[in-house]
């Protein structure tokens, strides 16, 4: 069986019209998976909407062929990231799986304990290959929309960024489990969780950030690394709100 393409585009038109795709998607349409007229490949709407498509011409510019009717896009409740300065490549990879999961937003937070902070110009360089393997990961997914992380926000700018009744920071000292916490709040409010570097927060910026109103959770006794905490929080948080209300 072959493999079923994806491509991203910012409008889908009317069922059975045609469509063309940008200088980037033709050329891997045509010079990289090699399509042909008559094959089928999919173009996913920024709802998320999934349709299939027929080449009618592989380009450049590649021309589709509507289909009759999309797939839904996934539900995935509003799951936001915010994550302490950790390597580079290890930041690509949370990005990636982020997108995989449908977290809606990713930021990356500068820390008390942060190591090696980038300046403006080479955070950008990080930030614009997060967006690309974001990117990838979302079309291979089958979802319209990618968290693409913007400049590096100091913690105390996050704190006014975030309904304190929507925060949670993940402390290895608190009592209460994340997934009993989630349990607890409503299964369509947005969750924000705050998660610190490899280091962790320290002791003066949890105290902050709860005194701020957030909620401190605990995810799994021990320490974890920055990107495998946040992968592990959200799968928690969408797990949670998806079985929400299921007898």
């Amino acid at each position: 069986m072959r493999h079923t393409f994806r491509y991203v585009v910012p409008v889908v038109p009317a069922a059975g019209a045609d469509l063309s795709l940008d200088e980037a998607a033709s050329h891997h349409l045509a010079r990289v998976v090699r399509r042909r007229p008559g094959d089928t490949v999919e173009v996913i709407a920024p709802s998320g909407e999934i349709w299939s498509c027929e080449v009618l011409d592989p380009g450049p510019p590649a021309v589709l062929r509507m289909g009759a009717a999309p797939r839904p896009a996934p539900v995935v409740p509003p799951v936001d990231l915010w994550v302490g300065l950790c390597d580079a490549s290890r930041l690509e990879m949370l990005a990636g799986k982020a997108a995989e999961l449908g977290v809606r937003s990713l930021t990356v937070m500068g820390t008390a304990r942060a190591r090696r902070v980038p300046d403006a110009r080479s955070w950008a360089r990080r930030a614009e290959r997060m967006a690309r393997v974001a990117e990838a990961a979302a079309r291979q997914s089958g979802r319209g929309a990618w968290p693409a992380p913007g400049p590096l926000v100091p913690l105390d700018d996050v704190l006014t960024q975030i309904a304190p009744e929507q925060g949670i920071i993940l402390d290895p000292r608190a009592a209460v489990p994340l997934a009993d916490l989630m349990r607890t709040r409503p299964a369509t409010e947005p969750v924000s969780i705050l998660v610190g570097p490899d280091t962790g927060f320290d002791e003066a910026e949890v105290d902050q950030v709860v005194a701020h109103g957030l909620a401190a959770a605990v995810l799994i006794p021990g320490m974890l690394r920055a990107e495998t905490a946040a992968i592990a929080a959200a799968v928690v948080a969408i797990a949670v709100r998806g079985t929400a209300g299921e007898g």
